[in-house]
């Protein structure tokens, strides 16, 4: 078991934010091409901002900071 400190456990469930996000926008887009083929229209998902990146990490680090 290693002991991090508390930068090194934020930096971590940011990157695992960030994957999260990244993983959801590449299906959100996947699932608009394919209904774009479908209906012949163009229309493409909007990239996550800053801010719902920094709430999916809050919610994800809640946990480590809960004390049950």
């Amino acid at each position: 078991m290693s002991n991090k400190n508390p930068f090194e456990i934020r930096t971590e469930v940011l990157a695992m934010a960030k994957n999260y996000m990244d993983k959801q926008h590449a299906f959100n887009l996947e699932k608009a091409q394919k209904a774009n083929e479908a209906l012949g229209s163009s229309q493409v998902p909007v990239m996550y901002t800053t801010e719902e990146l920094m709430e999916k990490a809050k919610e994800l680090y809640s946990f480590v900071s809960k004390k049950d």
